[in-house]
């Protein structure tokens, strides 16, 4: 809103000359013309100054109307739309409050000089100022429209409520005497954010619903930077700001001194909630959100937050199976192993509580006959195995063991195989035998027509893209060509009977 201001204060400038400049460029030719002394433009009889001042009072009257009923309409039109602290912000902002001052200041101005215009008297210094009032009214009118109409924009409303609850956080560290008030007023920024989103989901408007993601992603981050010199006041949770936690609950929220994480988090919930199945990129920007949120230094190194990471992760999965919303859980899959990888080598234990979360709603899909995320939560997993042996992290043979014990009878089965015998032919390439004849055991028992169709299939993938448009890209059988190789030997000696 900076620019803002500044635009407005060229804007008016700007238009103040030149409507001077063409108006006494008119006014010079007929002076010319005729033959008038300029000087005595300024000196008025009171027949004229009374004539002047009845059009200052109309054309004053204008203004006013003009610029209270566009604020009238746009400004409860808008907070509606979005959110009421709106209204708050715009009654708080000096450039809306000077600008409707100064008008309000003109309108007053010329009863005034009404009042003061006398048969034997005649303010003429005050009639002529009253005219340069009138020309840089006349002349703030369309910047100040402009002005309005950007700080009325969603994204103004988003930036301020950062501001707002980065500016209490701020003042508690410099003033740790009033932690307690400013407490409730940084859940309730966080909340509005939150609206702003939401509303925006139900109207469809994306750009919006995603920045406002994209903020509550920015508050946190910069409250991380401020967290360890809050004193120890600020992080007693108010009971106000979870309405729906225990006592128990709250207790937790401040033994963990995490009260703000779990507001901000839970809010971005309820915006991916309100996004799964209508908006998938907003989904998809809260799920991105999310893993780069657990990956900061600050929750990598606060188990409590760590976890709390896992479990929005969790809570969002569910949401999405809920839903039957196959693509959001593709999405928040996606993203949720790729916050795994990145843990394999400092926290391995919380890699394999991921593997069984992986599983588990594996098998809630599989229950609800979602076939496909059964297959895409096998090939994560097999993602994610890879990663952990290509790393050298500690939990590799934990990891191969719960993916080669992770099952899908009925149609999922062969999505499952195909996953395995891809892992099969990475180990093969990067000489680990004996890992890809731990995954050979696997296939025991199988028809040997099954692994002919599982080998026919993930050969006949030539194409690393996947052949339609979807977040991941890429084709889930894909074997790179440094792969396939021997992918074709391992299927081709699992068909045969002795194998």
């Amino acid at each position: 809103m900076k620019d803002g201001v500044l635009g407005l204060v060229r804007g008016v400038l700007l238009l103040s000359a030149a409507m001077l400049v063409a108006s006494f460029a008119l006014l010079a030719l007929d002076i010319r013309s005729a033959g008038y002394d300029l000087g005595d433009l300024r000196g008025l009889s009171v027949a004229e100054a009374r004539h002047l001042t009845s059009v200052f009072s109309r054309a004053s009257n204008q203004l006013m109307a003009i610029v209270f009923t566009a604020i009238a309409i746009a400004v409860p039109l808008t907070a509606n739309m979005y959110s009421l602290k709106f209204l708050e912000f715009f009654l708080k902002d000096r450039v809306n409050a000077a600008v409707l001052v100064f008008v309000v200041f003109i309108n007053v101005n010329t009863t005034v000089l009404s009042y003061a215009l006398k048969d034997r008297f005649v303010p003429s210094t005050a009639i002529n100022l009253q005219l340069d009032l009138m020309i840089v009214g006349g002349a703030l009118l369309f910047p100040y429209v402009y002005y309005v109409f950007r700080f009325l924009h969603p994204h103004t409303l988003l930036a301020r409520l950062e501001r707002e609850t980065a500016a209490h956080v701020r003042a508690v560290v410099r003033r740790p005497a009033e932690a307690a008030p400013r407490r409730v007023p940084v859940g309730e920024g966080l909340e509005h954010i939150a609206s702003v989103a939401i509303r925006s989901i139900d109207r469809l408007d994306r750009s919006t619903a995603i920045e406002a993601v994209l903020a509550l992603e920015r508050v946190l981050r910069g409250y991380w930077r401020e967290k360890e010199r809050l004193p120890r006041e600020w992080f007693d949770a108010e009971s106000r700001t979870f309405l729906g936690f225990t006592s128990a609950a709250l207790d937790e929220l401040r033994a963990s001194r995490g009260w703000v994480e779990m507001k901000l988090l839970s809010q971005m919930r309820q915006v991916m909630s309100g996004s799964i199945g209508r908006m998938h990129d907003v989904t998809s920007a809260g799920a991105r959100a999310l893993r780069r949120l657990g990956l900061e230094e600050a929750a990598r190194r606060d188990a409590w937050l760590r976890e709390l990471v896992m479990e929005y992760f969790n809570t969002l999965v569910r949401a999405a199976l809920n839903a039957r919303d196959v693509r959001s859980v593709f999405v928040f899959f996606d993203q949720y192993r790729l916050f795994a990888e990145a843990l394999s080598s400092d926290h391995p234990d919380d890699v394999l509580e991921i593997a069984y979360y992986f599983e588990y709603y594996a098998d809630v899909a599989r229950d609800m006959n979602l076939t496909f995320v059964v297959e895409a939560v096998a090939h994560d997993l097999g993602t994610l195995v890879r990663h952990a042996w290509r790393s050298g992290a500690p939990n590799r043979e934990e990891l191969l063991v719960r993916f080669l014990e992770y099952g899908a009878p009925g149609p999922a089965q062969a999505g499952v195989k195909k996953a395995h015998a891809l892992l099969a032919g990475y180990f093969l390439a990067a000489g680990e035998d004996e890992a890809a004849e731990r995954v050979a055991r696997s296939f025991a028992g199988l028809d040997p027509a099954f692994v002919a169709r599982v080998r026919a299939e993930l050969l006949g993938v030539k194409r690393e893209k996947y052949w339609e448009v979807n977040e991941r890209r890429m084709n889930m059988d894909y074997a790179p060509p440094a792969e396939r190789e021997r992918l074709r030997e391992f299927l081709e000696r699992l068909e045969s009977p002795s194998a």
